[in-house]
């Protein structure tokens, strides 16, 4: 029988790492440019010692921790004062709307939402060195809606007090306590969001009588 093996291979010597693996034989160029030249070229450190560009994962930690450790001044309560006036003024707006017809569900939720607000801003009033008085009366079963806005208006005149005396301390030069700031703000942040909740759920009321008379109609 013929042997159609190939040759033995009589050693290493024989082998050419540019010699093609398919038929013909045909060799491939050889690269032009060693592997160490081409990690060069990609832009990536070029020694142990090398700076990688950006920031490092240390300095981002440190930027994070400056950035939480900075607390609130007095013009930053300044400007959430004014954030927290905007809202009221929308809220006094809602409640004047002749659409509105509130279930008892929720005036229920407005009164809790509004009285908890008011009690926030006070509070936050309070700590700016502002005579907050006495609080709102109480609430009126027979007609709720001039409670809110009695709630409404007293936390707008609360806050514009508030404001008067943050700018006299800042024609003086002086600043409130870091701590007492920061009691400010987070009293302001939760009125706020009652604020916030109380605009929805007013929106959602005046919808609901828009949508029954459309249906009426």
């Amino acid at each position: 029988m013929a042997n159609n093996s190939p040759g033995e291979i009589s050693g290493p010597n024989n082998i050419d790492p540019t010699k093609s693996i398919q038929p013909g034989g045909e060799q491939q160029p050889k690269p032009s440019q060693s592997f160490e030249s081409y990690m060069k070229e990609g832009g990536g450190p070029q020694g142990p010692g090398a700076k990688t560009e950006g920031p490092s994962p240390l300095d981002l930690a440190a930027q994070g921790k400056a950035a939480v450790t900075t607390g609130p001044t007095n013009e930053s309560i300044l400007g959430q004062m004014n954030s927290t006036a905007s809202v009221l003024g929308d809220l006094q707006n809602q409640m004047n709307n002749k659409n509105l017809n509130l279930r008892q569900s929720q005036k229920y939720l407005l009164r809790n939402k509004l009285t908890s607000a008011n009690q926030n801003i006070r509070t936050a009033a309070k700590k700016t060195g502002v005579d907050t008085g006495p609080p709102v009366p109480q609430f009126n079963r027979k007609n709720p809606v001039n409670k809110f806005l009695g709630l409404l208006s007293d936390s707008q005149n609360q806050l514009s007090n508030a404001q008067s005396k943050i700018q006299e301390l800042n024609a003086n030069g002086q600043s409130m306590n870091p701590g007492e700031l920061l009691l400010v703000q987070v009293k302001l942040a939760k009125a706020q969001q009652e604020l916030e909740y109380s605009s929805v759920l007013l929106s959602t009321a005046v919808s609901d009588i828009k949508t029954l008379f459309n249906i009426q109609l």
